[in-house]
């Protein structure tokens, strides 16, 4: 039995990083931990038996996962375990930053990963003015976000990038084409990940399908324990988790100390009268809050979705009960050949029986006294 990390799932099944070799195994995972609904993502730590080494689909050998280790943490949008630190990558130009996308997934991040540190990570900063590098700095510097500008092209950054990465397992999120794949290309040379690049608009294109967990080399002293960085695809602000309406405001640092001294204890700081967050506007800088109130109303809109389709009934049940109250409650329909007819339809049954069967009156009589004696 040997231990190891999920690198990528592959070929129906997972690659594996053997913890003492270094070996890439091809795992499926054992018939017993899929029905007992054990999942397993890129990132998680693995127990592997039945090892066999020899080439096999682009690894080295082959092993089957019997068990999954205790995870640390989750991260649901992308799929990724055991996380340390995340790294939210955007470009100043080609594409534009976006504050909005940035603190969007900021809070993403914070809501599902508990005490994993947040860096925003601007490539592309040779195609911008330091002075306007600097101003995104003391937007993000205060708030406790380390920001760091770097460039693929002219390999600014990179090592101080490399520093910080350090033995941690991080992640590199943000949208297509703002040059992930390019600069984890830099900070592992012999990787070659495949970067396409719009030379018309010098944006680069979307690349990376699927996430991938990948060894960073320590240059100074190679033999030692390295860190682990992981590629994500790009995806929109659309398929981001949103937190309740009135989460949000704990997910902006800068907004904390100041809602804890609102009068309102359900406010959410956008349109109130009173309110004391909207009294310190000035306290805030300017994209962040237009992040905020986005980000609100976003919460809102997905929450009114959920409650309307939570409320739909669907054909195999019915509400019953609740009178003046209005507090019905939802049962499941009984098959039909389960159900006993009412009086009404048991009538109308009978009528439908003697229009189609032209029963004239004597008959009609007939099966009315019938009805009586019955």
């Amino acid at each position: 039995m040997i231990t190891g990390k999920v690198l990528r799932r592959h070929a129906g099944g997972y690659l594996v990083q053997t913890t003492e070799t270094n070996t890439i195994l091809l795992c499926p995972l054992r018939a017993r931990l899929k029905k007992e609904g054990v999942s397993v993502v890129t990132g998680d730590d693995v127990e592997v038996s039945e090892v066999e080494l020899g080439q096999v689909s682009g690894a080295q050998g082959s092993g089957v996962i019997t068990a999954r280790l205790t995870r640390r943490n989750l991260l649901t949008r992308p799929y990724l375990a055991n996380l340390d630190q995340v790294f939210i990558v955007q470009s100043i130009r080609q594409p534009e930053w976006n504050p909005l996308l940035s603190d969007r997934y900021l809070v993403n991040v914070q809501l599902e990963l508990d005490a994993v540190r947040s860096f925003i990570c601007i490539n592309k900063c040779d195609l911008a003015e330091e002075d306007e590098l600097e101003a995104l700095r003391k937007i993000y510097k205060p708030l406790d976000y380390e920001v760091l500008f770097v460039s693929a092209k002219t390999g600014r950054g990179i090592e101080d990038l490399r520093q910080h990465l350090g033995k941690q397992s991080s992640m590199f999120i943000g949208p297509s084409g703002v040059g992930k794949s390019s600069l984890i290309n830099l900070l592992i040379p012999d990787l070659n990940l495949k970067v396409d690049l719009n030379e018309e608009l010098q944006v680069g294109r979307h690349t990376t399908t699927y996430c991938e967990l990948y060894k960073v080399p320590d240059k100074q002293n190679p033999s030692s324990d390295s860190g682990w960085i992981a590629d994500t695809p790009g995806f929109n602000i659309g398929e981001l988790s949103h937190p309740e309406p009135k989460d949000v405001a704990w997910q902006f640092p800068e907004l904390i100390p100041l809602a804890q001294e609102c009068k309102f204890s359900n406010c959410l700081h956008i349109v109130e009268d009173g309110c004391h967050v909207l009294a310190n506007l000035s306290k805030i800088a300017p994209s962040r809050y237009e992040s905020y109130a986005v980000i609100v109303a976003d919460a809102q809109n997905a929450a009114a979705a959920y409650k309307e389709t939570s409320q739909k009934i669907d054909g195999g049940s019915k509400k019953v009960g609740g009178g003046s109250t209005g507090k019905s409650r939802v049962i499941p329909r009984l098959n039909e050949r389960f159900r006993t007819n009412s009086r009404r339809k048991e009538k109308q049954n009978l009528n439908d029986y003697r229009r189609s069967n032209s029963i004239d009156s004597d008959e009609e009589s007939e099966l009315d006294s019938t009805d009586t004696e019955q």
